[in-house]
């Protein structure tokens, strides 16, 4: 097992500077090396990520939504 070091992760956040969202290691647009390898795949991971979003999203009243003003 290995770790990576990436000038464009915010740690605070787990979010991606030089693509604007989510760190997800290996997504298209990444840094690393392209013949890195993982268990599952990055576009999985992705897609797992943007279900668990989506699923907190609809959990969440409206007026507790970040970046949302109510009337």
């Amino acid at each position: 097992m290995s770790s990576f070091s990436c000038p464009h992760f915010d740690v605070a956040n787990d979010y991606c500077l030089r693509l604007r969202t989510d760190c997800v290691p290996g997504r298209k647009g990444c840094v690393l090396p392209a013949d890195t390898g993982f268990l599952i795949p990055a576009e999985e991971r992705v897609r797992m990520l943007e279900e668990e979003k989506r699923k907190q999203r609809a959990s969440t009243p409206p007026e507790n939504r970040k970046g949302m003003s109510t009337p």
